[in-house]
Parts: C-alpha cells; structure tokens; sequence
C-alpha cells in the first residue's frame, strides 16, 4: 500500500514541493490507519479470486493406518487432492472439543490422565479404525518428534496448495452421551467444568429455526447434540475460542483462517439469538484484529473466512450477521453451505446481491453418492455466478466402504471441466 502511494505522489512533489509534502503526510497517514485499524475495508484479497477447496476434518488421516503412522501414511492422500486439481487446503485442528495436536488451550485426542482409558485407547486403537486408533496414530507422530496438523499442512503446501484451517466453532459431536468411551475422547474438560455455560440441556425443544436448518434428512441425534453447545453470551467462552484461534494463528504456516459456523449451528441460548447480533459481531472484530496482528508480525496475511448457514435469514435467526461482517471489512471471503445435505439449490444470487459487489463467495458441497449429482450441484453453482467451490466430508465415502472418488474432483474445479450429466430416461435405456 506505501509503494503505491508513493508511485502516485512523486510526480506531483517533483513539480511543487509544498503540495508534495502534503501528500506524502496524507499517505502516510492513510498507510497508518489502515494498518492499526481492522475497521476500513478489507486489504488483504484485493479480487475475487477462483478457488476450489477441499475441506478435510481433523481425523480422517489418521483413524485408517493401523499405528504406528509414518508421515509418509499421510501424504499419499494430500498429494492425491492436489493432483485433483484442488487449489485450497483447509484442514481443521479440532476433534471434536480436543486437538489433533499438542495445544496450550486443550488436550490432543488422546492424552488421557485416567489409566484406564487409556489402556482402553490401546485396545480398541489397535483392533479398528475411529477414534481410538487416530489418537494412537498422533501420539506416534508426536513421539517421533513430529507435529501431525503441521505435516499435513506442510504437504499441503509443498503441493503447491494455499493452505486454510478450519475451525469448527462450537463443536457438539456426542455431548448427548458424555459417558460413552468415543465420546469421553473428543469432550473437553472445559466443557464438563461449566455445564452453566451451555445453551441448553438434554430434552430441550428443538425450535423450528433449527429444524429447517438441519434438514428433514439429518439425523435427529443431531438435534439433541445442540443443547450442549457452549453459549457465547458468556465471555469466557468467546475469549477461550479466541485464545485457541490465535494458537492455531500463531503456530501454522497458513494463508487464511476459516470459521466454520455451520459446525455446529448453535452459539446462543433459544430464543435469545436476536438479542446476541451485536455480541458476536464485536467477536468478530476480535478474530479479525488477531489475525491482522500475527499477518503483520509474520510479514504476510491471513485471509479471514466464514462457512455460514444456507439462507441468509438462518444466520440471523441464530445470531450471526455475515452480511455485515463483510461490509465492515471483518472478511475476506465467504462460503454458503448447507447442514450436511444439499436439500435445495443454494441462494447463491440473492446472497451476492446482500454482499459487496468484490466479495469472493463460494459455495459448499455437501456429500452425495453419485457423481452426476455432484456434476449437477457444481453446474448449478456456477451458473449462479460463484467464485468456487467448497468440498465438503468428501473423504466420507470410506465409513460406506468406498474410497473418495478423486478423479471425480478433477471435473467439478471448473465449470467448463464438468462433464455432461446423464439424464434419467438415457440411464433407464442402458
């Protein structure tokens, strides 16, 4: 921003040096507030730029490989999404309530103080895949003198991929069962010290808002996961996610940060949504400020994201407010996404016309079974004008006993790279 202030204003100096005095203190000036204040616009993604992500949990690279993993067990997939064609990288750090690495601000997955759980880790990790198994699998990379999160994101970026990742901001995974040996592993410690601070409890309605968010084909356990979400009215509870933020932030060589509201979508007490617009948005300016903070300590950007819900009215209703975050400068991009399954075609215009005008906005996919679905969800999106195109639990296919269809991902990309969806009366012919 200085050099091309300073490109502008010489000319003029070198003609009249009272006006070009003035000018250069103007820039500087100008230079000065938009460094200190994360309130004028948005600096760091000047245009709307193509991307095509692939969104990976914090788990599925490690609950597979029978322990103990090599880094080399990890980098076959990464290499293959980026064969793929994919541009973006965002891997979350959060299992759960846990990490898959060793944080400040809560426990990996994994590291147990009880004895007999961990025993139980042993047992269960070495006979299957899931929980136990990753958790066996990071402390082995850890014991190796390894980062598991920075070996994926190091692959990542060796592959020529811009890195992201993603926070799942107030994750629910298994609170209806807290007992559960699957579930003690991804609870956090915080989340059973303040049982005040969650949303609700363990029978509470589910309001209709909430419903049409999730969908007629979720599972209704999901349901019952929200009530245990903690509430961020509290403010200890914003400045922990904060803290954990800023750790990640701080830690990892990432181009951006993505918020991933939609896991899960709940921050407030029912009916109380309303009244926590302001609450959150003020968070807002917190991330915000943090990541400009360590963008410039380090001498590069972070990008700033939000996965939000599929209609705008639903973020609203549930206390977010994206489309003033964006005008307030506090993105970089947004991605529209629906609870786990694509259940209508996404707003994708009426958002671009709530958004400014050089808003990157991409859209999500949710997982489907067939590729012709997937070829006819992408067409649709980028019909309606989308910067790109989110992949979202694509690995999935594995829990049905398929591998993820990769060679399906070097279509959907680009929209002219698409091949031709085969109509149903043709497919009942053959």
């Amino acid at each position: 921003m200085q050099a091309l202030f300073a490109w502008k204003i010489s000319p003029i100096a070198a003609r009249t040096t009272m006006l070009g005095a003035f000018l250069t203190r103007v820039s500087l000036v100008c230079c000065l507030l938009l460094t200190v204040c994360p309130m004028l616009g948005r600096a760091e993604e000047p245009t709307r730029t193509e991307r095509f992500i692939y969104n990976c949990d914090a788990g599925n690279l490690f609950v597979s490989q029978p322990p103990p993993m090599q880094p080399e067990d990890i980098y076959g997939e990464i290499d293959a999404i980026a064969e793929a064609g994919v541009t973006t990288f965002s891997m979350c750090p959060n299992v759960g309530m846990v990490m898959n690495f060793r944080s400040k601000h809560a426990r990996m997955l994994g590291d147990e103080e009880d004895a007999a759980i961990r025993t139980q880790i042993e047992t269960e990790g070495a006979k299957k895949s899931g929980n136990a198994r990753a958790a066996l699998n990071l402390r082995s990379l850890v014991d190796a003198g390894h980062d598991p999160l920075a070996l994926v994101l190091d692959r990542a970026k060796q592959k020529n991929m811009e890195v992201f990742l993603s926070f799942r901001v107030n994750e629910v995974h298994g609170v209806e069962k807290p007992e559960t040996f699957s579930h003690q592993l991804i609870l956090s410690k915080f989340w059973h010290n303040h049982p005040e601070w969650h949303v609700g409890k363990q029978g509470d309605t589910l309001s209709h808002l909430h419903l049409d968010i999730l969908g007629p084909r979720t599972n209704p356990i999901v349901g019952k996961w929200l009530a245990g979400g903690l509430d961020f009215a509290i403010p200890e509870v914003r400045q922990r996610r904060l803290d954990q933020l800023r750790e990640c932030c701080e830690r990892y060589n990432i181009d951006g940060l993505e918020l991933d509201f939609q896991r899960f979508p709940v921050f407030f007490k029912y009916g109380e949504e309303g009244k926590h617009l302001q609450t959150m948005t003020e968070w807002m300016r917190k991330v915000r400020a943090m990541t400009r903070e360590v963008g410039e300590k380090r001498g590069r950007p972070i990008l700033l994201s939000a996965r939000i819900l599929a209609r705008p009215e639903q973020n609203l209703g549930i206390g977010l407010d994206p489309m003033t975050w964006a005008k307030e400068g506090l993105l970089d991009l947004v991605i529209v996404s629906h609870y786990l399954h694509n259940n209508f075609p996404l707003p994708i215009k009426e958002y671009r016309q709530l958004l400014p005008d050089d808003m990157p906005l991409y859209a999500s996919i949710e997982v489907e079974r067939e590729a012709d679905k997937y070829r006819s969800i992408a067409g649709q999106l980028y019909d309606e004008g989308v910067d790109g195109i989110l992949m979202f639990n694509f690995f999935t296919s594995r829990e049905q006993g398929r591998k993820p269809q990769f060679e399906l991902l070097k279509e959907l990309g680009k929209r002219e790279t698409i091949q031709p969806v085969v109509p149903d009366t043709a497919r009942g012919q053959n």
